[in-house]
Parts: structure tokens; C-alpha cells; sequence
């Protein structure tokens, strides 16, 4: 097996895995918390997580990229961290007050003062899962994700039912922070730095501004919704626009995250070996839309008894919010890899211009929609997912010269495929009715029909992915 297929086992196997845990934490959270309660939690987690995306100041993804890595760089990416991660830590704590304030919401408060404990420990995490992933040393994060995952889940049910309600969410992210740190300490391969330095941080700093700020821009797209309804509306409506909202993001993570990991690494590797990158990244996104825009396109027709099924009835408002999400999804991941393309041929400040008109017409759109109802704010995000596709493209041709023809022409298989795959499930629903029958009827058809549907259109289109398949499955044969 080659080093890139190997790691992107590892990857997929890590993340997948992590994400299964996950759902199920999500599931039985969603029926021991109340909306309300869920609400509140999203309030505080999403502005800890646009706060947790400055805390690396992009130094992981420097040290994948830089072409001659030394310990004094290490340890300079060290160091940067330290001094912003321990920073927004404060921050974090010292805001509590203010933020519960703010909202009118008191327990906000004591979440933040423990949310902020996990800015300590990342910077020693961080670098070293860098180093791992600069040598497609993936089955440290394989590792890593899936002890953390495990036992987060065990924390979270155990505090639930000793009556800790969203508090014990806050501490399972802690223990899995604790989790995390203790296992690349552990780990044989991994070589963990605890002396930082801070000579040379202005040269990653330099990086990490314009990378750090596309990521923070690029998660407060989805944060958006949640900040605003939380100040404008309920937290009731915030945990159901979070929760179709969320259930879609589980999708498109799940789908991404086996590849996103490996997507930087081997895209630098690529450009320090003479390859042409265009050709890389086109193969790359035609691979992977091929699994996620069917899987998306399921998950729109079917979001009801999908979401009755993994989070229960109470939670039927947050089906047509999916259902718009699942298609805005579906436009953003044409280009779901161009921020690491970017990145890679050295061209972050594009990544974060992007992302910052695109934060701005999210805030907008969502303001502006607020007053007509949480489906239409939803239905923004369609216009928004057109948007950033024209706007990506011309990017790319502009700075990277993409030519739009021979790469929207190797698409036309997977439209074919996901319109196949929504007939069969649309077909389903006059045979097994989406919303009178118990839900897991329809589920349960839809888990046997479709992946022989999507396995069937891949090799019908001979598809690149079929070939993939193919040789994995003589592999594992052999």
C-alpha cells in the first residue's frame, strides 16, 4: 500500500470512527437534554470554537508545509502557540461575566471558565500531531481520535445521569483534551516538545495570521446562525437551527475528515516533488463530491425520518433547516479542498479574503431573514452556496490558472450519480410515506437500497472511484 493510500486509511478510519462515536453521543444527548439546554451549549461552544481556530495561529499547518523542517522551528511553532493559546485561554475566562451578560443567560459563565481550560494543554498536542501528519504518520491521530472519542462519550453519559446537564458537555470536552494530550505522550512514534521557543515566531505568525483568520472566518460561517438567533431570537430556535444545522455539518465532516488531514501533506508533497497540483486537487474533489453530494442528496429528501431516527420527534422542526443545509453543502464541497490548495501553493491571504466576503453576506443574509422564520434563513444559505461556488472558481483560475471546463466536466458523472441516488430515495417515500410511518422504516430501506444504488452508478459511469475500489477491495483480498 502506498504511503498517501495508507494514510488516508488511517485518516479515514480515525475520523470515521471518531464521527460514529459522535453521533451516538449526539444521539443520546439530544434525548437527555432539552432543546433549550442544547441551545445554550451551542452559544457558548460556537464562540469557544471560533476562538480555538487562533489558538495554533496556523503553526500545525506550517510545519506540513515548510519544505526543511528543523527542532528550532518545531520549537519555535511551539512557542507561538503557547503565547496565543494560553492568551485566548485568559480571554476565554476573563469574558465569562460579560458573555453570560450579553446573552441574559447565567450559566454561560461557569461553561466558559471550563471551556477555557482546554486552551492550555493544545499547544503540546497540536505541534506533535503536526509532525505526525507532515510524515503521513496517520495512525497517531487514528489512535488518538478514537480513545478520545470513547471516552468523551463515557464522561458525557456518566455526568448527564450524576445531573451535571450542559456542564457535563463542557467537562467530556476537557477530559478528551486530557485524553488526547496523554496519548501522544505515550505514543512511541511521536516525539512531544515541552520547551518553547520564541525566537523566529514572526515568520510563522506571519502564516498563521492570514491562515488562522480563514479558518476562524471560514467556521463563523456556520457559527453565524447561532450567534445571531441567540441575540435576536430563543435558545429554543437556536437548538433547532444547530441541531439541522449540526446534522448536516456531521455528514459533510464525516465524508471530509478521512481525506482533509491527508489533503495538505499531500498536496505540499506534490509541489515539492515538481507534480502538477491543479491535476491533484481536480482528482481529489472529484473523488470525494462523488461519495458526499449523493450521500447529501439523501440526506435532504429523507431529513425527516433521518433526524426522527437519530435525535427523535421532538426535533421534526430541524428537517426542512437540513434540507436546505444539505444543498448548500453540496455547493461548498465542489471546491471542499481549495483553502488547502491555497495554503499549499502559498496563497492564504486569497483563503482569507474569501472567507471574510463570505462571513459578511452570511451575516447578512441571516439578519436580513431572520424576521421571515428559520426555513428562510436556511434557504439563504442556498444563495450563499452559489455564491462562494462562482467565487472560488474565478479564484482559482485567476491565481492558480484552473481551467473550468476540463474541471466541471469530470463532475458530470457524479450529478448523474446523485440524481440517481435521490430518484431511488424520493421513490422510496410512495412506498414507505416519510412522515406516517415509523421512522425507521423508511431508514432502514433507504441503509439496504442506497449503497447498492451508489455502488451500481459508480461502475455504470465507470467512475474514478470505481477503479479505487476495485483495486482496495483486490488488495485486501490478496
Amino acid at each position: 500500500m502506498s504511503k498517501i493510500r495508507k494514510a488516508l486509511f488511517h485518516s479515514s478510519v480515525s475520523q470515521y470512527g471518531a464521527n460514529l462515536i459522535a453521533l451516538v453521543s449526539t444521539m443520546i444527548v439530544a434525548r437527555l437534554l432539552t432543546p433549550d439546554q442544547l441551545g445554550v451549549f451551542a452559544i457558548a461552544s460556537g464562540l469557544v470554537m471560533i476562538l480555538s481556530e487562533f489558538k495554533l495561529l496556523g503553526a500545525g499547518e506550517y510545519l506540513v508545509r515548510e519544505a526543511q523542517l528543523s527542532e528550532n522551528k518545531i520549537r519555535s511553532a511551539l512557542g507561538l502557540t503557547v503565547l496565543i493559546s494560553w492568551s485566548l485561554g485568559l480571554a476565554v475566562a476573563g469574558s465569562a461575566e460579560w458573555m453570560a451578560g450579553f446573552y441574559r443567560i447565567p450559566s454561560l459563565s461557569d461553561l466558559f471558565y471550563i471551556l477555557s481550560v482546554t486552551f492550555i494543554l493544545s499547544p503540546f498536542i497540536s505541534i506533535t500531531v503536526a509532525q505526525a501528519n507532515r510524515s503521513f504518520n496517520f495512525s497517531v491521530l487514528l489512535q488518538m481520535n478514537l480513545a478520545a472519542s470513547l471516552l468523551s462519550l463515557v464522561a458525557t453519559v456518566v455526568l448527564i445521569s450524576l445531573g451535571f446537564g450542559i456542564y457535563s458537555l463542557a467537562w467530556a470536552l476537557v477530559i478528551r483534551t486530557l485524553v488526547e494530550m496523554l496519548v501522544v505522550m505515550l505514543n512511541p512514534a511521536t516525539t512531544v516538545f515541552w520547551r518553547p521557543e520564541f525566537r523566529g515566531v514572526g515568520k510563522i505568525a506571519k502564516f498563521g495570521v492570514f491562515n488562522s483568520t480563514a479558518n476562524v472566518v471560514s467556521k463563523g460561517i456556520q457559527i453565524v446562525p447561532d450567534m445571531v438567533i441567540g441575540k435576536l431570537g430563543t435558545t429554543m430556535q437556536v437548538g433547532l437551527f444547530s441541531r439541522g444545522l449540526g446534522f448536516i455539518d456531521f455528514i459533510g465532516r464525516t465524508m471530509l475528515m478521512g481525506i482533509s488531514p491527508v489533503a495538505l501533506p499531500y498536496l505540499s508533497e506534490t509541489l515539492r516533488q515538481g507534480g502538477d497540483v491543479i491535476v491533484a486537487y481536480t482528482r481529489a474533489c472529484v473523488l470525494l463530491s462523488a461519495v458526499l453530494w449523493p450521500v447529501l442528496t439523501v440526506a435532504a429528501i429523507a431529513s425527516l425520518p433521518t433526524i426522527r431516527v437519530f435525535f427523535g420527534p421532538q426535533w421534526d422542526a430541524a428537517a426542512p433547516i437540513a434540507t436546505f443545509m444539505a444543498i448548500w453543502l453540496i455547493l461548498r464541497s465542489t471546491h471542499g479542498l481549495a483553502n488547502k490548495l491555497f495554503v499549499a501553493t502559498g496563497n492564504e491571504k486569497i483563503t482569507m479574503v474569501k472567507e471574510l466576503v463570505l462571513l459578511i453576506l452570511a451575516v447578512t443574509f441571516v439578519i436580513s431573514a431572520f424576521p421571515f422564520g428559520l426555513n428562510a434563513i436556511a434557504s439563504s444559505f442556498v444563495l450563499l452556496g452559489i455564491i462562494e461556488l462562482v467565487l472560488v472558481s474565478w479564484l482559482l483560475k485567476r491565481f492558480l490558472a484552473l481551467d473550468y471546463i476540463t474541471f466541471y466536466k469530470q463532475f458530470f458523472p457524479n450529478v448523474l450519480i446523485s440524481v440517481i441516488c435521490g430518484l431511488t430515495t424520493w421513490g422510496i417515500s410512495f412506498f414507505i410515506s416519510f412522515e406516517s410511518e415509523p421512522a425507521w422504516k423508511p431508514v432502514l430501506a433507504i441503509f439496504f437500497c442506497l449503497p447498492v444504488t451508489w455502488l451500481g452508478s459508480l461502475f455504470l459511469f465507470k467512475h474514478p472511484l470505481a477503479s479505487e475500489l476495485g483495486n482496495l477491495t483486490r488488495r485486501a483480498i490478496s
